[in-house]
C-alpha cells in the first residue's frame, strides 16, 4: 500500500429497502451483506484508500461506519480514517432512541465530522449531503439493486462526474463496477458476492 489517502464515500439503502432486497433472495441475510462490504472496504485499503465516508443515515450506512471503525482499529488510526458527513442539524430527530445512540456514538468516533447543512431539516438537504459525498471522494460504493430512491441519485450524480462506482447488489449476490450506467447495455464487470 501506497497511502494515497484517496476517498472511499459511500452511500446505501436505509433499513427498510434493505430487508426488502434481502427478502427476495432467501439464502442472503444481513450478514452476508456486512461480509461483503467489509470485504470491498479491505479492498479498497489494497488499493490506497485510507479515508471512508458515509452520510450516517440508517441502515447501510452505520454498517458501514462501523466497519471503517473496525478497520481503524485494527490497522491503525494513521492508515484508516472514518468521516461521519451529517446531512443538517437533528438529523436523527426522529429515530428511536437506540438508533440515536448508536448514530451519536459513532459520530463521536468518527475522525473528522462535516456538517453539511448548519440548520434542521429542509427538502433537499440529504440530496446536498449526497452530492458533497460524491464530490469529495476518489470512488463510490453503493449497497443498491436498482431502486428509485436518494441512493439511485447518488449513484447516477457520481457516474456524471465520472466517479468510479462499486455496487453491492444485495438481491442478486452481486458486485457490479459500473463504468456509465447501471442499465443493462452498459459495460459492467460483475463478481458473484458471498
Amino acid at each position: 500500500m501506497n497511502y494515497l489517502n484517496k476517498v472511499c464515500s459511500f452511500t446505501g439503502y436505509r433499513t427498510p429497502k434493505l430487508n426488502a432486497c434481502l427478502a427476495t433472495n432467501p439464502n442472503l441475510n444481513m450478514e452476508d451483506v456486512r461480509r461483503c462490504l467489509k470485504s470491498q472496504m479491505l479492498s479498497k485499503l489494497e488499493e490506497d484508500f485510507t479515508t471512508f465516508q458515509c452520510g450516517m443515515a440508517l441502515g447501510a450506512d452505520l454498517m458501514f461506519a462501523q466497519i471503517a471503525l473496525e478497520l481503524r482499529e485494527m490497522y491503525s488510526a494513521h492508515l484508516v480514517k472514518f468521516v461521519a458527513v451529517i446531512p443538517c442539524l437533528e438529523h436523527d430527530k426522529s429515530w428511536s432512541q437506540r438508533e440515536r445512540s448508536l448514530c451519536r456514538d459513532l459520530i463521536r468516533q468518527a475522525d473528522e465530522t462535516v456538517l453539511v447543512s448548519d440548520c434542521r431539516y429542509f427538502d433537499g438537504c440529504m440530496a446536498k449531503r449526497n452530492q458533497y459525498l460524491v464530490k469529495t471522494c476518489d470512488e463510490l460504493l453503493a449497497v443498491y439493486d436498482g431502486q428509485r430512491g436518494g441512493t439511485m441519485q447518488t449513484v447516477n450524480f457520481a457516474k456524471g462526474k465520472g466517479i468510479k462506482v462499486t455496487v453491492i447488489d444485495p438481491s442478486k449476490s452481486l458486485i457490479i463496477t459500473l463504468r456509465e450506467s447501471i442499465e443493462e447495455t452498459y459495460r459492467k464487470e460483475r463478481s458473484i458476492l458471498f
